[in-house]
């Protein structure tokens, strides 16, 4: 006599069933790699395998990333007409109708800290070299309020892109603060979840004219070892060299540490320091206006 186990194994399998077992295996194709779906698919209904297990197999493939990568490479756009949340930044009182240079020195200067005086100098640069600015930043908005610690840029380039009609291009490898930008800037905003040296490339292809301000502050730094985000940033000007001419500014966060200084910025420094540029800030942040 057969085994109830015995019975069901080879008891035949429903036509549908087949169908089914085919389309799954082929979805798993396309996220673990080719060949891989049907031997998933087998471990998964015949050896019992916990699908957690397999699940952190699939994620950890090539073909998963690449997917992964692929589907938030995008422009990140809220419908026409969204306007920003002063409030998820910490501006309950935030008066939206004043000039741009008196929310600059009455919300955002008071509350920057060590960088108030070199956001000061970008500002005043801007407002007299580039009417309509074209703004560039690797490293977007990313703990809500957080002034003094991260500078929240994004969300005063967005206030500033939207006084001048500009445009602002944030990049950054994080869902989670691509996320957090959208939710705070308006539809002035344009955000990039992607690497920032590739997207800099990439935007160097297609932009219509150099950037007005190219504002690098993305790689964390190690006040240990400086080196990785210093070469980081330099990559990000070197992918993004198109992009910038005379008129440009270029401005490196989280320059003023260590001794001598550079942080972020170690490489950058040594490369505009021999190619036409002026010097417009030192401090915490390192500001250059390219000749």
């Amino acid at each position: 006599m057969q085994s109830g186990k015995q019975a069901a194994r080879r008891a035949p399998q429903h036509k549908g069933d087949k169908f089914g077992r085919r389309r799954v295996a082929a979805l798993l194709d396309q996220l673990a790699g080719s060949g891989r779906g049907r031997r998933l698919v087998e471990r998964l209904c015949e050896g019992g395998e916990a699908a957690p297990l397999i699940a952190a197999e699939i994620a950890r493939s090539a073909d998963f990333a690449r997917l992964y990568k692929q589907a938030r490479t995008l422009e990140i756009m809220p419908e026409s007409g969204i306007e920003p949340v002063p409030a998820l930044v910490g501006l309950a009182e935030f008066d939206d109708g004043l000039p741009f240079a008196a929310k600059f020195d009455r919300f955002f200067r008071p509350r920057l800290g060590r960088r108030g005086d070199g956001f000061a100098v970008i500002f005043d640069a801007l407002n007299s070299l580039h009417p309509r600015p074209l703004i560039i930043e690797t490293g977007c908005l990313r703990i809500p309020g957080n002034w003094e610690g991260d500078g929240q840029s994004s969300f005063m380039f967005d206030c500033l892109s939207r006084e001048r009609g500009g445009t602002f291009v944030s990049i950054d490898i994080m869902p989670e603060s691509i996320d957090t930008a959208r939710a705070a800037c308006s539809s002035a905003t344009h955000l990039i979840c992607n690497d920032s040296v590739a997207a800099l490339h990439a935007l160097s292809g297609i932009a219509k004219s150099p950037a007005s301000l190219l504002y690098l502050d993305s790689f964390d730094l190690d006040r240990e070892d400086p080196m990785p985000s210093a070469i980081h940033h330099l990559l990000e000007l070197t992918a993004g060299r198109p992009l910038i001419a005379p008129g440009t500014i270029i401005c490196i966060d989280d320059y003023g540490i260590g001794d001598p200084p550079g942080g972020k910025g170690l490489l950058v420094d040594r490369f505009l320091s021999r190619i036409p540029s002026e010097v417009l800030h030192a401090g915490y942040q390192k500001v250059w206006l390219l000749k």
